[in-house]
């Protein structure tokens, strides 16, 4: 009789689990054991700080999923539960498989054929010898010869050019807002991106600033291949305008299904986050990576948290930022943000680059 009380009393504390409960304990075991084993690898690989700024910029609720099936946590909490589960998946599915659900250009990358390095998805790289298939450095661009030294052959100007110091081009200029209930995407056409650079390049002008934008799209025919054709144009951008100080590539970032999007006020309006993008295959990258810590510390001097805290390295890609001491790659936002979000936030950047570039020619 007393074992059987023992017994009764014991089944009813310790209830054997569900197939549901024990799918869901599974199945956020392997993620934890897949993140830990990335960290592992990423720490090998000397990638470690990009995989921990990749968690970190994505908000992974790590509490959550160690809280997950506390008594009193999960129905209180079930929406924050559900969020935590997407991400979950989302984030895991990428370490796993190197895709990123928002992202198509990781759908046919290095899962099929990854190189003799490991993973590419954890160095960070789409192609190790050819980040984004950037394609070769065409050529070399000469430094600027200082005022008075004739050549024999001056270049021929593009009208107006003496007076621009600011470039501005789209290499992905498909890339578009879907927080209004648009698409991500405009195959073959400038999105919202280049309404963006738009938007850069007259709050420049209107705070005194010469600043030009290409409007040439160069992901119609293969987005995996478009920096290949951004380079021509950055390229020519430079020959045409010497004077030019600071040559900015605008972009969006695309975040895996279920991570939330990022805002901040600005002056009353609810604008995006910026995120500086640096690739370091270059010899002159700490220059670059120099201007954007200047900025952004200018930035958080007027506009606090207007740019992401750290800077997004690649060391396998130069983004062609090899063309100019000035290059930068600026991410508004991500395809969860509104064009208006990202609108704001360009005329923020432009408010703090003209006070930039007002001192440095003062």
């Amino acid at each position: 009789m007393l074992r059987e009380d023992f017994y009764h009393r014991r089944k009813k504390h310790f209830r054997v689990w569900r197939v549901r409960e024990w799918a869901r304990g599974i199945l956020l075991g392997l993620v934890s054991i897949l993140i830990i084993l990335a960290l592992a690898y990423a720490l090998k690989s000397g990638s470690s700080r990009q995989l921990i700024g990749f968690l970190a910029q994505q908000s992974f609720p790590f509490e959550a999923i160690l809280m997950e099936g506390a008594p009193g946590y999960s129905q209180p909490e079930r929406a924050r539960l559900e969020l935590t589960r997407n991400q979950g998946v989302a984030v895991s599915m990428f370490l796993l498989t190197g895709v990123n659900i928002a992202d198509p250009r990781t759908f046919f990358l290095g899962y099929f054929s990854p190189p003799p390095q490991g993973p590419v998805w954890l160095g960070w790289a789409y192609n190790p010898n050819d980040p984004e298939f950037e394609g070769p450095i065409l050529e070399l661009i000469e430094p600027q010869k200082p005022d008075g030294n004739t050549d024999t052959n001056p270049p021929v100007l593009v009208p107006g050019a003496k007076g621009i110091m600011v470039g501005i081009y789209n290499t992905h200029n498909s890339e578009n807002y879907a927080g209004d209930g648009g698409p991500e995407r405009r195959t073959g056409e400038n999105g919202d991106v280049v309404t963006v650079g738009e938007t850069l390049k007259k709050a420049l002008e209107q705070k005194g600033i010469g600043t030009v934008h290409s409007l040439q799209i160069h992901d119609a025919t293969d987005f995996m291949k478009a920096y290949s054709k951004s380079v021509i144009t950055a390229t020519q951008m430079t020959k045409d305008y010497p004077s030019m100080k600071v040559l900015i590539d605008v972009h969006r970032d695309g975040l895996p299904i279920g991570v939330p999007k990022s805002t901040i006020m600005v002056k009353g309006q609810r604008v995006s986050r910026v995120l500086v993008i640096i690739g370091k295959m270059n010899p002159h990258w700490q220059k670059n990576e120099a201007l954007a810590k200047e900025l952004m510390a200018e930035s958080e001097k007027k506009y606090p948290g207007l740019f992401m805290p750290n800077i997004s390295y690649a060391a396998d890609a130069r983004y062609n930022q090899h063309l100019s001491d000035g290059g930068l790659l600026l991410e508004f936002g991500t395809q969860l943000n509104t064009l208006g979000e990202a609108n704001g936030a360009a005329e923020a950047v432009a408010e703090i680059l003209a006070d930039y570039l007002k001192k440095e020619v003062s």
